[in-house]
């Protein structure tokens, strides 16, 4: 065996590389490819960013979904509060010139249209010129409310049924009454009384009263209940809310600032007094006054 090797040199070099051939993989040149490894310092590290970064998302999610603590989210309830903006200009909106062809309406439709308007020629004898004017069609038939707590029921029994009553009457004291004639001027009373009683014709403070009385009206638990915390809330709502128009308007009224912050904290007392004692009737008044949980649980900041 000696001398086979040393004869034949070749076989074993042949021998030993077929033997040394699979260690050629091992060797002390690092790979490209080769994944990095990360201390236990740096893997601590980033879980902490990611964690930071986290609870800057949910605070910013948290910030951006603040509620609004004075007026909330719109509902049946608070679109159907009056505006005092609205109500005043709506007559103006409505006003409009007259037809050529309405001169030959009735005396009852005659009676009720407005005919004044302002004449600007220099050669006019009168200021009000009863031979170019136009009449104008201001109609308060229809009015948005009414004030001093008229409603809807009583109003229908006085500008409708008194008139009747009133010429039947008069015609019980006199045989001269003729009913064609009264009845005209009968309406005629009516329809001024209208005028004068309609918000139209009000100001801001008979509004809020006229809002009140819906806020009373919708979350009354029973007839003439004004003390339960529903329909404090409601109201407190309807002043919060002509507060905040009024402020928008006049930045510079610090004290009516003042008075709606403590109504809006009164209000948060109110509702939490609610949830304390009824929070089946908590949930659905918030529902009804647009209001969130948060705007009322969480800390109010205004």
């Amino acid at each position: 065996m000696f001398g086979l090797r040393t004869a034949l040199p070749g076989v074993r070099s042949l021998v030993v590389s077929t033997k040394t051939a699979p260690c050629n993989s091992f060797h002390t040149t690092a790979s490209a490819l080769a994944k990095p490894r990360r201390s236990r310092k740096d893997i601590v590290i980033q879980v902490r960013k990611n964690n930071l970064q986290l609870q800057e998302k949910k605070r910013l999610d948290y910030e951006n979904s603040t509620p609004d603590y004075i007026i909330g989210k719109q509902t049946e309830f608070t679109q159907s509060l009056l505006k005092s903006q609205s109500v005043f200009q709506a007559p103006l909106a409505a006003i409009k010139p007259a037809d050529a062809g309405s001169s030959n309406t009735s005396e009852s439709d005659s009676a009720v249209k407005s005919t004044f308007s302002f004449s600007t020629s220099s050669s006019s004898p009168s200021i009000f010129s009863s031979s170019s004017r136009t009449p104008l069609l201001v109609s308060t038939s229809n009015p948005s409310g009414y004030q001093h707590f008229l409603s809807e029921q009583e109003a229908d029994i006085i500008f409708e049924e008194v008139p009747q009553v009133q010429v039947q009457e008069l015609m019980l004291r006199s045989s001269l009454v003729n009913e064609k004639i009264q009845l005209p001027i009968e309406k005629q009373k009516a329809e001024l009384v209208r005028r004068i009683t309609a918000l139209e014709n009000g100001n801001a403070k008979q509004i809020t009263l006229e809002n009140v009385r819906r806020a009373r009206e919708a979350f009354q638990r029973a007839e003439g209940d004004t003390g339960s915390p529903e329909v404090q809330a409601a109201v407190m709502t309807v002043r919060i809310q002509n507060l905040h128009n009024h402020i928008l308007n006049n930045k510079k009224d610090k004290h009516n600032y003042r008075r709606l912050r403590m109504l809006i904290h009164q209000r948060q007392t109110v509702l939490k007094y609610l949830k304390k004692t009824y929070p089946d009737r908590y949930h659905l008044c918030l529902d009804r006054l647009g209001l969130e949980p948060r705007a009322i649980e969480d800390e109010i900041v205004v």
